[in-house]
Parts: C-alpha cells; sequence; structure tokens
C-alpha cells in the first residue's frame, strides 16, 4: 500500500481515516470467512453423525419375497341349523282305565311289537270277584297290553304305573334315530345356491366336521325371515336332538386362481378392501 506524505513527512487526517476504513474492511473480510469455514466445518460433522446413525439403525420391518401360485379357492356360504329326528310315532291308549305295569324311561330303546305297558278296566275289577265263582272268566281279567308301534328311543313318557288314562291318550312318544335330520334356513336369494344332492360340511360345536348332502326341502317359506327349510339327512351320525350346528357349502370355485399367501394381503378394519 503506497501512502502519500505531506512536505513535512506526516499523514494527513483525510488519509488517516481512509487507513481505518480499509483495515476495518478487512478484519470484516477475514472474520465473515472465519465464520464461513466454522459453519462448514460443524455442517460436515452434523452429516456425517448422522450418516453413522442411518447406517447403524436397522430396518423396522423385514420384507420377504414370494412367487405367484396357482390354486383353487372357494368360497363358501355358512349356514345355522338344528338337528331333529324327522319321524316320531306315539303310543296311545287303546282302553280306558289305569296303568298297571309299565318299566321304561326317557332314553330308553324299545322295538316294534314290544310291550309298552298294561292297563286294567274297571270292568276287569268288577270281574275278579265273579272269577271266583265261575273261572271262565278269568280270561277277562287279564289287563290288557298295550304294544310299541314304532322302534325307536324314548323322547317323551307321559304315564307312571297306576295313573289313568283314557282311549286315545298319548302315553309317550318314540323318536327313530335313523331319521335324524338337520334343519337348515337359508335365505331365498340362495336358492340356487344349495339343491338337493349339494354336498355340504356339518360344523359340530366340538369342532369335529361331517361330511353330507342335502336330502330334501319343504315346500314353505318364511313369511317374516323369507327363509327355506332344507334337509340333511344323518341315519349313521349319534347325535342328539335340538343340537345347534352350522352348515357350510360351497357358494364359488376357482380352480386357476392366482394367488399369494394370506400373509401378505393388507386390509381395512371392515376387510371390504384389500
Amino acid at each position: 500500500m503506497l501512502i502519500a506524505l505531506s512536505p513535512n513527512g506526516t499523514i494527513n487526517s483525510k488519509q488517516h481515516v481512509s487507513l481505518k476504513n480499509n483495515r476495518k474492511k478487512h478484519m470484516k473480510k477475514q472474520y465473515f470467512k472465519y465464520i464461513a469455514t466454522l459453519l462448514l466445518v460443524i455442517d460436515f460433522s452434523a452429516c456425517k453423525k448422522n450418516v453413522d446413525a442411518v447406517s447403524e439403525k436397522k430396518a423396522p420391518i423385514s420384507v420377504g419375497v414370494v412367487a405367484v401360485q396357482q390354486n383353487n379357492i372357494k368360497e363358501y356360504l355358512t349356514f345355522n341349523g338344528v338337528t331333529q329326528y324327522h319321524e316320531k310315532e306315539n303310543i296311545r291308549s287303546n282302553v280306558t282305565g289305569y296303568i298297571s305295569w309299565m318299566k321304561y324311561k326317557i332314553g330308553d330303546n324299545i322295538h316294534n311289537g314290544q310291550t309298552f305297558a298294561s292297563v286294567r278296566t274297571k270292568e276287569q275289577d268288577a270281574l275278579k270277584e265273579a272269577a271266583k265263582i265261575d273261572s271262565s272268566l278269568l280270561k277277562f281279567v287279564s289287563p290288557i297290553t298295550i304294544r310299541s308301534n314304532a322302534s325307536g328311543v324314548f323322547t317323551v313318557l307321559n304315564i307312571t304305573s297306576n295313573d289313568y288314562v283314557a282311549e286315545g291318550d298319548i302315553l309317550a312318544t318314540v323318536a327313530q334315530p335313523k331319521s335324524l335330520v338337520i334343519q337348515v334356513n337359508v335365505p331365498y336369494e340362495y336358492e340356487d345356491a344349495i339343491q338337493i344332492g349339494s354336498s355340504c360340511e356339518i360344523i359340530l360345536q366340538n369342532g369335529e366336521v361331517l361330511n353330507a348332502k342335502v336330502t330334501g326341502t319343504l315346500p314353505t317359506i318364511d313369511p317374516v325371515a323369507q327363509s327355506q327349510v332344507f334337509l340333511i339327512a344323518l341315519p349313521k351320525a349319534n347325535l342328539p336332538e335340538n343340537l345347534n350346528v352350522q352348515v357350510r357349502t360351497i357358494y364359488k370355485e376357482d380352480a386357476t386362481a392366482m394367488t399369494v399367501p394370506e400373509i401378505a394381503l393388507q386390509t381395512n378394519e371392515l376387510l371390504s378392501e384389500f
């Protein structure tokens, strides 16, 4: 830097001020350079820490890859059903009198033609005294036998010994186990999905599954529920009556569907969109 001196060798005031301003500008430039350098160093250190943190952090979700496969997909319809004995026989009294003998209880088995009970009439009680005089009357004193007209299990028993019964009274009800069916109420909108002969699965409350077929239907519609009753015969199943079960049948099927594992699906809370 060249400085012009006065004739006497000194710096005048204007030159002094100019020199002072130049020094200030130079110091400001140095200061800004220092600040800029410091900021660059800090920013570089922060970036390096972030890179190190990201590199050390593991991915939160493990992602796998599976192949799309061709499978058979089935859509099922599930209905509620109840077990019923389709064939029941009532044992009726053929005379008016008193039950003199009856040994059965609910749940016992009886065969067709087997003696169910014996009935004594008022006339027979009166003949007992006359039979002591005339022995030919003894054949009319013996109680009248009532026999079962069906083979099965007693589900209803209305009498005990010494009860009075009138002619035509229902004494008991015999259910035939081989007539066990499941009654299923199917909404009429699905009448094309289930027909006589359709295969189905019977799901019991204990998790057991029985394979069966629809064997019949009732030609009436429930006026309130607008459902039709279908019957599924289970002649070999040892199930009690009035047991609630679930009946599942195939509604739609695609044997060539392209599928992925169920774990790969995501859906909303209502399971309406996948």
